[in-house]
């Protein structure tokens, strides 16, 4: 068969595709793939712009993937897609072996260094490292950014969701206009994490989405039952998460740092700030009566955004600032909010952005730890918060006696958010808890270095359960004065 009647007779089972047939198997290099029912309807879902496969370990959900990405490309010529994962390295290591496994060799053309496949009927995938548009500096973002606007796409298979951005996701689907691609289309795989989609996409689905949840066992035939059996012997919530790939807020929060209740109340107070000065969200107005205290975590802005909570003596959040910012700016924030709040005390954590942030910050009011110096057999005192084991235990242990009195009051919807994927951890790089893998948690441990020693100043607050008590109370109230009102 010469190239034309190949791409003739690709384009022709698209045609039939778009019209309704069916796709229940499929023979790719030489290899037949029978789908399960859930990867099925992942496939053959062409109405729908945006649709996710969420799935515990071994579900087949990157499978279905990548084969109807490489149908896009088949059935659709001249066809231009985008392939993400969080970085490069997990393209190489992780996508782009099975990927090859799938198609003939004389498909297809490899371009490393230009991050291109370019197959034998004018499609191409862009391999593109998702992290470059929401890590690293502000230049190397907006340089991302701008590359990624001039992407003219049919299609866009993203795998592993919850390492990615809403951001980065809203700048996809700008991108999706290409003319000629009969089907434009988002296309995504997650593991069950407690991340943006979640809303997006279950609790409050969006116009035009499409949600396939699965489990292992029901691609056990394509496992081995020793890879099955070991799994399930793991905990109750690694089960349901993991091997049924439950996706649900009651499994997510099982290993989650702070109580649900203390999230849902949170969560009733959460509230938007009356204004913003200097990229700081203002919740309350300083008042010279009340003393504060700001927590600080600092980063270089190439992984994380840096974040600043100030909290009053009465246990409210009263101003934020999260974003991606150098040190010297990050600077500028600290004494904008310093002045503001009438010098509160300042903890910053001394990581390696802390230690560059307390040479602009070292002539204020910033919090002293005692260190144990060797050499001389003596105490000294130090500048900053620095992170440990065992002292991330005790933030956390100090945090969670406040919160037995509901005396933090934190309003900032994305920290409340982030209380929520904070959870106990395992990885030397989180000290005995951090964020879950794809969030961030800057925002909780500016909030938990905030709280700091607080305990002098904290009085028993209303629960969860006394907030919406009252929030019910005045809404009767109110509704009773406009019946009153309709019969004056």
């Amino acid at each position: 068969m010469s190239k034309a009647e190949t791409i003739k007779k690709y384009e022709n089972a698209g045609k039939s595709w778009i019209n309704g047939a069916k796709i229940e198997e499929i023979e790719l290099n030489g290899k037949k793939f029978i789908f399960n029912e859930n990867q099925a309807k992942f496939i053959n879902e062409l109405d729908s712009r945006y649709c996710l496969y969420s799935g515990g370990f071994g579900s087949g959900k990157s499978l279905a993937l990548y084969i109807k990405m490489i149908l896009f490309c088949l059935y659709f010529p001249n066809n231009r897609i985008l392939l993400g994962r969080k970085t490069f390295s997990d393209i190489d290591r992780a996508v782009l072996p099975d990927l090859f496994e799938l198609m003939p060799s004389n498909w297809y053309h490899h371009s490393i260094k230009a991050g291109l496949i370019d197959f034998f009927n004018g499609s191409q995938i862009i391999l593109f490292a998702l992290d470059a548009l929401q890590e690293g500096s502000m230049a190397d973002i907006k340089k991302a950014q701008q590359k990624v606007k001039s992407l003219n796409l049919g299609a866009y298979f993203i795998d592993q969701l919850e390492e990615v951005d809403e951001e980065v996701f809203e700048s996809l689907n700008s991108r999706l206009r290409r003319t000629d691609a009969p089907i434009r289309q988002g296309n995504m795989t997650c593991n069950p994490a407690n991340f943006w989609a979640y809303d997006f996409f279950k609790v409050h689905p969006k116009e035009d989405t499409f949600l396939i949840t699965s489990s292992m066992i029901e691609n056990k035939a394509n496992l081995p039952q020793d890879y099955i059996d070991d799994q399930l012997k793991k905990d109750e919530g690694y089960i349901r998460r993991y091997v049924y790939g439950e996706w649900s807020m009651d499994v997510m929060l099982k290993s989650v740092v702070f109580s649900k209740d203390a999230i849902k109340r949170f969560e009733l107070l959460a509230r938007q700030p009356i204004t913003e000065e200097e990229e700081c969200k203002i919740y309350e107005l300083p008042d010279s009566q009340k003393r504060y205290q700001m927590g600080i975590d600092p980063s270089e802005g190439s992984t994380d955004p840096s974040s600043i909570c100030v909290v009053s003596n009465e246990g409210k959040e009263v101003a934020r600032f999260n974003k991606f910012i150098p040190i010297h700016g990050l600077v500028e924030k600290v004494k904008f909010l310093y002045y503001k709040y009438h010098h509160p005390r300042i903890i910053p954590e001394v990581n390696a952005a802390g230690y560059a942030l307390l040479e602009g910050i070292k002539d204020l009011n910033v919090a002293q730890r005692v260190v144990f110096e060797q050499r001389e057999h003596s105490d000294s005192d130090k500048l900053g918060w620095k992170t440990s084991h065992a002292s991330k235990t005790a933030l956390i242990s100090n945090f969670q006696n406040l919160l037995k009195l509901n005396f933090p009051q934190i309003y900032h919807k994305e920290t409340i958010e982030e209380f929520k994927t904070f959870i106990w951890s395992d990885e030397s790089r989180h000290k005995g808890a951090g964020a879950e893998r794809g969030c961030h948690d800057d925002n909780v441990m500016a909030t938990l270095l905030a709280f700091w020693n607080m305990e002098g100043y904290a009085k028993p607050k209303k629960t969860a359960a006394q907030i919406e008590l009252e929030a019910g109370a005045k809404y009767f109230r109110k509704f009773k004065r406009m019946q009153n009102q309709d019969f004056i």
